[in-house]
């Protein structure tokens, strides 16, 4: 049942869509089956399935101008089985070439988008390339409008090495939803946000990275940059490369230590010698100061007691007169002592204010004293404040030069002391390090032989892996190898085979090479011309791979570029196997693989005679029976390609 939501609305009574960065958290994209809405454009929305429990069936309804538009609530999905790393929830294009405003929301699992060529199903795969940081051009932006915006909501919770990039670049994630947007106007300005903060193109690339592999654009493809192909190799190794790895890596960053510690020493002679003039230097001027913690305190103190000597005597002994002096306070409070005295032996409740008293005039007697004795030594000594006044003046010199304090200048005496120590002993040290250098360097050799002899195993059971896959996905006669090569180096680590470069993932360079016919050369992935055979190398290696690549959301754009018949049935078989470890886009025009997936969206475009939109349906039922029948026979389909529909999806549904 479609159900309304209060919205704000504009000045003529409608209701105005909210960007969903803008959104109140209530309002965040459901990550489960949600309602519909009407407005301009299409939502995907969910509506309960009978047959597959935790699931939902979508239902899309065009968007009417000057509609209502409930958004769906921020409830949790339910994840697929296997080892999922995050997903892409809902896709929001406004104003991108001939789409006015489409909002599709996907599921985990296997996605298909099926259409007409020319439907628009390259715009939604292209807005996607836009959001992560490929170039934008003005001339894309629809007709009439003054700038074309595109939204994607992630659903991270189990993605947690994204979500250590995302907070690496300084943007938080709530609820584990991340929401990137991007904006161009007509002027070729763009607009990014990560989660509603300002972002830049270059943080959604990097972002973009960690979520997204594009298939069909070779600068979203990871698995096509030799540089990563080391790290998939080691994952593909899996727990038997761990204690290896952790064995080289250990070695090889005490051997670092030791390379630091000695460019230290071997500093030339002339500067150690100046270091050590330098530093015996200072150490004689601290020493010499005969530095105490606290002087620098009383001296202050003394100071202001030597510039004040004579107002000091002066209240001094006027205290002491109104004190011992005639009609004073003891004489006075004496007095009063005597009285109370005699009081007291009338009314003994007297007695304790009696002693109190007298207490108080023993107290300012010794008071009185101690100020007389004061009284008599204070005086004005201009030669002790002339001394007072250099040793302060000394000891803020010293404080300019070693330290804002007497403490820290102690503190820093004691450095010296011990890179005094270091210098004078340093060709002792230089031997001694030499000699641990020498056997780290043996030791890390012995590591770096063995991990690399090992991953000569991986690398030739992950090219059997990919060739079987490659022979099930119709390419039985490419050939891929898994280049490992070394670097000679004389002063790198000596293997038995040679001296090597090294660094800290060993003295192995990987890289993936493929051969797609026999006698061709091999050549790097990125070398393949086919878009076709480019998709199915990847789709292999994906299959090999799905465990250790962290990327959660794959997009094939052109997967069955060349193929059909069984090589499109084994095309589809692998794409939803790897959707077991990650979410999978795939765009397709043929039914065999349409018919494999887990969640099926037609993209059609409708022109109303004034201006031509895009319309994304979710199909279900006999809905994608027909969809499938179209795809087989074209626009007048037939009884025999409902039935070869029919068919391939009960095909379908009994491999699952």
């Amino acid at each position: 049942m479609l159900h309304d939501r209060q919205m704000p609305r504009t000045g003529n009574g409608q209701k105005f869509r909210q960007p969903l960065h803008n959104r109140p958290k209530d309002q965040f994209p459901k990550r489960h089956p949600s309602p519909s809405f009407h407005g301009e454009g299409v939502f995907v929305a969910l509506m309960p399935k009978r047959k597959r429990p935790n699931c939902g069936a979508l239902l899309a309804i065009p968007l009417s101008v000057g509609g209502r538009r409930p958004f769906p609530s921020a409830a949790k999905s339910k994840m697929p089985s296997g080892r999922v790393k995050g997903m892409l929830t809902e896709l929001l294009i406004k104003n991108l070439a001939i789409i006015d405003e489409v909002q599709v929301t996907l599921q985990p699992g296997f996605n298909v988008l099926t259409g007409e060529t020319g439907a628009g199903k390259s715009i939604i795969i292209h807005a996607l390339s836009f959001l992560v940081g490929e170039r934008g051009d003005p001339d894309l932006i629809r007709t009439g409008a003054d700038a074309l915006l595109v939204e994607a909501v992630f659903d991270l919770r189990t993605a947690p090495q994204v979500r250590a990039s995302i907070g690496a670049l300084g943007f938080e994630l709530e609820d584990d939803t991340l929401i990137l947007t991007r904006e161009l106007n007509r002027s070729g300005r763009s607009r990014c946000r990560v989660n509603g903060r300002a972002a830049t193109i270059s943080m959604l690339k990097q972002i973009g990275k960690a979520l997204l592999d594009i298939h069909g654009q070779h600068e979203h493809q990871s698995l096509l940059d030799a540089a990563n192909h080391l790290a998939f190799l080691d994952a593909f190794g899996g727990d038997q490369l761990i204690p290896l790895k952790e064995r080289y890596a250990n070695l090889y960053r005490q051997l670092m230590q030791v390379e630091r510690e000695l460019t230290e020493l071997q500093r030339s002679e002339r500067e150690r010698m100046q270091r050590l003039d330098l530093l015996r230097y200072q150490a004689d001027e601290i020493d010499k100061a005969n530095l105490r913690e606290g002087e620098e305190e009383e001296l202050q103190q003394e100071r202001l007691r030597l510039l004040h000597a004579e107002r000091i005597a002066e209240r001094v002994n006027l205290a002491v007169e109104r004190l011992s002096g005639d009609s004073g306070a003891l004489e006075t409070l004496g007095e009063a002592v005597q009285l109370l005295k005699d009081a007291a032996e009338f009314d003994p409740i007297l007695r304790q204010p009696h002693d109190t008293l007298s207490q108080a005039l023993d107290t300012l007697q010794d008071i009185a004293f101690e100020l007389e004795r004061y009284a008599r030594h204070i005086e004005f000594d201009p030669q002790r404040l002339e001394e007072v006044e250099a040793r302060l003046d000394f000891l803020r010199r010293l404080k300019r030069k070693y330290g804002d304090s007497i403490a820290a200048i102690l503190r820093y005496r004691q450095e010296i002391a011990q890179e005094l120590e270091r210098l004078e002993t340093s060709e002792e040290c230089l031997e001694a390090l030499q000699k641990e250098r020498e056997q780290l360097r043996k030791a890390l050799a012995d590591a770096a032989c063995a991990l690399s002899q090992t991953r000569a195993e991986l690398a030739r059971q992950l090219e059997r892996a990919v060739q079987s896959h490659l022979k099930a996905l119709v390419m039985e006669r490419a050939k891929f190898k898994v280049a490992l090569e070394r670097t000679s180096d004389p002063d790198g680590l000596r293997l038995p085979d040679g001296s090597f470069a090294f660094g800290r993932d060993g003295v192995d360079r990987v890289e993936f090479l493929i051969a797609t016919n026999p006698g061709e050369p091999l050549k790097p992935l990125a070398k393949i011309a086919s878009g076709g055979e480019l998709a199915r190398v990847m789709l292999a290696l994906k299959a090999c791979l799905q465990r250790a690549h962290e990327i959660p959301v794959l997009i094939f754009d052109e997967v069955d570029v060349g193929i059909g018949g069984r090589t499109a049935e084994a095309v589809g078989e692998k794409l939803r196997e790897v959707a077991r470890y990650a979410q999978v886009l795939c765009v397709t025009h043929l039914p065999q693989i349409a018919a494999l997936a887990d969640w099926h969206l037609r993209v059609e475009k409708v022109d109303d005679g004034k201006r031509a939109r895009v319309i994304v349906t979710p199909l279900e039922g006999e809905e994608r029976v027909q969809e499938l029948a179209r795809m087989l026979s074209g626009k007048q389909i037939t009884a025999a390609s409902l039935q070869h529909a029919q068919e391939l999806l009960q095909r379908a549904a009994v491999r699952r």
